[in-house]
């Protein structure tokens, strides 16, 4: 029987997500097995994890070859495990007998910049690489207002926003906990600290937009696509994201809150609908063939669509690893597609393998 592997840096993390694949992929021939990047031994490249048990119902530990068919689920932070475990999966992702259901996304700047040579460059906010803090500090007095966004991760963690106020430089920063701000006064620690800032990591450099509904509240629509059994993008699912009162992301882990996409398009026109709609289902139909003209295959992508009150429409995010909380919470009848999903797309990738006919083309992402 061939087997699936999901990689993880926690096997306790997205528990549930993985326990409901891994329930369905007897239907599909596939056994389910997941670990840590870190549990395949350097010498054998034998891997002590977990395979699931359709008797019992549960993961058991225990001892397998690394499988043909790998689901990334790797969340990555500045640590050094972190660090460790994204340099093993670039060695798994360049081994020829290994086949990633998708090969992930690059950063957000080379990520912009490719989009930038795309048809879909309108829909992109105007975006610049963090270089200096003269650099900022200058782009701030002209927007008055600015966001900084980290270049790698996801989730909105680290976005920073930036104001100019009589000369002193405003910072705002929402947590889990609420939004912290500051003010520093005069140039050259508005200087330090943006210097300190840019050392931690790399930024990008966006104007504020006011993407906020009727209660103040910034939102996005995030639309989930992924790739069906027989290899062509389906969109799963769409939902509104909205981030408390005043704050400055949408999401969830920030306190956000999910709601269905048709109750925020019941407040237009039938105009203003169409036109959105319209505007929606023009990116979802391009944006994955651009994508996968620049880069490796994909599976999945999660997509954060942000709307001005002028109805200006705004690609804020494409995320190769994304949640389901949004389609879970919002479309309840596609809860069988999504646990399906990965077990029928890697059910294709084995019998083109069979057959020949797999390439994964283009240059890797970092």
């Amino acid at each position: 029987m061939n087997s699936l592997g999901i990689i993880t840096l926690n096997l306790n993390s997205e528990n549930e997500y993985f326990t409901e694949i891994a329930m369905r992929s007897l239907r599909y021939g596939i056994e389910c097995c997941r670990f840590k990047p870190s549990d395949i031994h350097p010498v054998t490249h034998i891997v002590t994890g977990e395979k699931y048990s359709h008797e019992t119902g549960k993961w058991i530990a225990c001892e397998f070859p690394v499988p043909p068919i790998l689901y990334d689920r790797c969340f990555y932070g500045e640590d050094s495990a972190s660090k460790t475990s994204k340099a093993i999966v670039q060695w798994l992702k360049q081994r020829k007998d290994i086949i990633f259901l998708g090969y992930g996304l690059p950063d957000k700047w080379t990520l912009h910049q490719a989009l930038a040579d795309s048809p879909l460059k309108a829909y992109l906010i105007h975006t610049k690489k963090a270089e200096t803090p003269d650099q900022v500090l200058e782009l701030l007095e002209k927007k008055k207002h600015l966001l900084l966004k980290p270049a790698f991760g996801s989730g909105g963690m680290g976005t920073v926003q930036l104001g100019t106020d009589s000369g002193n430089l405003t910072i705002r920063v929402e947590t889990q906990q609420g939004i912290l701000s500051s003010v520093l006064i005069g140039k050259q620690d508005a200087l330090n600290w943006i210097h300190k800032l840019l050392l931690k990591r790399d930024y990008l450099i966006q104007p504020f937009l006011d993407l906020t509904d009727d209660h103040q509240r910034p939102f996005d629509i995030r639309i989930l696509l992924q790739k069906n059994g027989s290899g062509s993008w389906a969109e799963r699912g769409k939902g509104i994201r909205a981030g408390r009162q005043g704050g400055i992301l949408s999401n969830l882990r920030t306190g956000g809150e999910i709601f269905p996409v048709t109750h925020w398009l019941d407040g237009l026109t039938l105009e203003e609908r169409a036109y959105i709609l319209d505007e929606l289902s023009d990116i979802v139909s391009r944006l994955p063939v651009i994508l996968e003209e620049k880069f490796p295959p994909l599976f999945e992508i999660g997509v954060d669509i942000g709307i001005s009150k002028d109805h200006a429409i705004w690609i804020l995010d494409v995320n190769s690893k994304p949640g389901r909380k949004v389609m879970l919470k919002t479309g309840q009848e596609m809860k069988e597609q999504l646990y399906s999903a990965p077990l029928e797309y890697g059910q294709m990738l084995l019998m083109n393998v069979e057959k020949g006919r797999y390439s994964r083309e283009k240059t890797l992402p970092d």
